[in-house]
């Protein structure tokens, strides 16, 4: 079946449906993870998306501005960073789902008004509600900026960003931030070093072993070339004495 567009479920229409215990056939929620990034850090700056119209925004929607966020964030600021999905979609999407094909309008239209099966979730958001918050660090700023703009554009209604100071909060240094990870990757990198070493020690030793026996080889074949050219030197030196008697 194909995907519906947006505008079908933004607006709040009824009665919430969330009793998930009397519903069968739901779709798997969207949303992968709702923390991302460096959990255990504290930051100084955090950037929330809040709904400026209220509206449902599918689980899809929420996913799409996450990943873009972590894509952007990845690149600039590797794990030193923290998205929280701030709201969880409870509410489900029904829908009376048509036949569809050739022919499918001669069959029949359906009941109208009717009560319909579940398709998809949302987040019923009213006006200010936060949806997606990232805490970052002051150098990471810019990046951020664009991040919560991009995240923006996937959402199905305007989005208001708010940034929030903590002026009491005093970051760490940033070569102390990263020294743990930066002593890791030495490790990591130290123990494939030393294997390279020790097959370059290896590789060196045949090498000399190798040179060794092919100076041997010359060495030998110098030694038959001189055995052999004496015979013809000495029968060179008694042929003059010959001629001269």
């Amino acid at each position: 079946m194909t995907r519906k567009p947006n505008r079908m479920y933004r607006e709040i229409e009824g009665q919430i449906y969330t009793r998930t215990e009397y519903m069968g056939g739901i779709p798997h929620c969207r949303i992968t993870q709702f923390d991302t990034g460096n959990v255990h850090q504290q930051y100084k700056f955090r950037f929330t998306l809040r709904a400026e119209e209220a509206g449902n925004v599918q689980d899809r929607a929420l996913e799409a501005a996450r990943v873009s966020i972590v894509r952007v964030m990845d690149k600039a600021a590797s794990n030193n960073f923290h998205i929280k999905v701030r709201r969880y979609p409870h509410a489900i999407l029904r829908e009376h789902k048509m036949a569809t094909g050739a022919g499918a309008d001669r069959i029949s239209d359906g009941m109208r008004g009717a009560f319909g099966k579940p398709v998809g979730h949302a987040v019923r958001a009213q006006i200010g509600e936060p949806l997606i918050t990232l805490s970052c660090r002051s150098e990471n700023i810019p990046e951020a900026k664009e991040a919560v703009r991009k995240a923006s554009c996937k959402l199905p209604m305007p989005i208001r960003v708010e940034v929030l100071e903590r002026k009491d909060f005093v970051e760490e240094v940033r070569a102390a931030a990263v020294a743990p990870i930066i002593e890791e990757k030495k490790k990591e990198e130290a123990v494939p070093a030393e294997g390279a070493a020790a097959e370059g020690a290896t590789e060196e030793k045949k090498e000399e072993g190798a040179a060794g026996k092919k100076d041997e080889a010359a060495a030998g074949k110098k030694g038959e070339a001189g055995k052999k050219a004496e015979p013809a030197k000495a029968e060179a030196a008694k042929a003059p004495a010959k001629k001269g008697k």
